[in-house]
């Protein structure tokens, strides 16, 4: 049996160079495509953003039992001048102290010292072109309209609520995951491949250009895709192992 042809959605971008133009397909968990259909457009913008979470849970510590303004007055120094009003040997001691205690504070390295929560998904935001120089449909709106299937969940059920399911099918999956989610991809750019993914934002613009049929000459589309998880470092060289 003859292998079925891969299906390219993309403008003409002539002679360039292939590293320049992303390839966004569908896949499963292990990275294997799921569809013989790809889609190829320019990002004019794109930056991979990592976000790694870290926190200062002890900076608080040995602060709990003063209050903020009091503290705020002693390192200011304005302690020692309130205590300046106050008459008696206590009041003279009391303001010794509170100079001393200029421009003194509570924190250290250890109650500052910083450890690891947590990552987000890693974000890789983008701008798609596409861009018609013979055929609108062919080259920005079937590539487009491509993107967002992807972006929308295969199939929402009608279905009503879940017991009502349940009573009508019996317990099953189908019962009760009766809806089919958006699909994963790969997006392939410049040497490197990001999966798996999804688009967790896309954006059409209604103003671009058109042609006197109504079809758009041009189509710039900002998107957002995610990991599915948080990524460590075997996950990153796997990203630029190509």
């Amino acid at each position: 049996m003859a292998e079925q042809q891969t299906k390219v959605l993309t403008s003409d971008w002539g002679g360039l160079n292939e590293n320049l133009v992303a390839s966004i397909y569908p896949i499963d968990r292990k990275g294997n495509k799921t569809e013989d259909t790809v889609v190829k457009c320019v990002f004019t913008d794109s930056n991979l953003e990592l976000s790694t979470t870290w926190a200062s849970p002890f900076e608080n510590a040995g602060t709990q039992n003063v209050s903020p303004t009091l503290q705020q007055l002693v390192q200011s120094g304005s302690l020692s001048g309130l205590l300046s009003k106050v008459d008696g040997v206590f009041g003279s001691d009391l303001q010794r102290l509170a100079h001393g205690l200029e421009g003194r504070t509570s924190v250290t390295k250890l109650n500052s010292t910083q450890v690891y929560v947590g990552n987000q998904p890693a974000k890789f935001n983008v701008t798609a072109l596409f861009r018609a120089w013979a055929d609108p449909v062919k080259e920005v709106h079937q590539p487009f309209n491509q993107l967002m299937e992807w972006a929308l969940p295969v199939e929402l059920s009608e279905e009503g609520s879940l017991a009502a399911r349940l009573l009508d099918q019996g317990l099953s999956y189908q019962s009760t995951f009766p809806s089919a989610a958006p699909v994963m991809l790969a997006v392939n750019y410049k040497g490197a491949t990001y999966w798996p993914m999804v688009i967790e934002n896309i954006t059409k613009d209604t103003n671009a250009p058109i042609d006197r049929n109504g079809n758009f000459t041009e189509l710039k589309v900002p998107m957002l895709l995610t990991t599915l998880t948080a990524i460590d470092r075997r996950d990153y060289k796997k990203f630029v192992s190509q």
